[in-house]
């Protein structure tokens, strides 16, 4: 089984912290580059669900759960919907 370490050293070759990407709904593989909105799916700590939020970065943790960084903080992406 591959290390997370060398997984990420792996990953960082096609995916940056400026951009996410993402299947749109014709399935095509599309970029979405920083900053882009999302909007809250349910309530997340200090954001209400609906709230229309700005990313200024995504990463990847070391247990491989991508993050949306936020005002300078990480959340998990799966309480946001991106928006566009």
């Amino acid at each position: 089984m591959q290390k997370p370490e060398d997984y990420l050293r792996e990953l960082s070759r096609l995916v940056d912290s400026d951009s996410i990407l993402v299947i749109s709904s014709s399935g095509k593989l599309k970029r979405i580059y920083c900053p882009f909105l999302v909007t809250v799916k349910i309530q997340v700590y200090r954001f209400n669900q609906g709230d229309i939020l700005v990313v200024d970065a995504v990463k990847v943790t070391l247990t491989l759960e991508d993050v949306f960084i936020i005002n300078g903080k990480a959340y998990f992406i799966q309480h946001f919907r991106i928006i566009g």
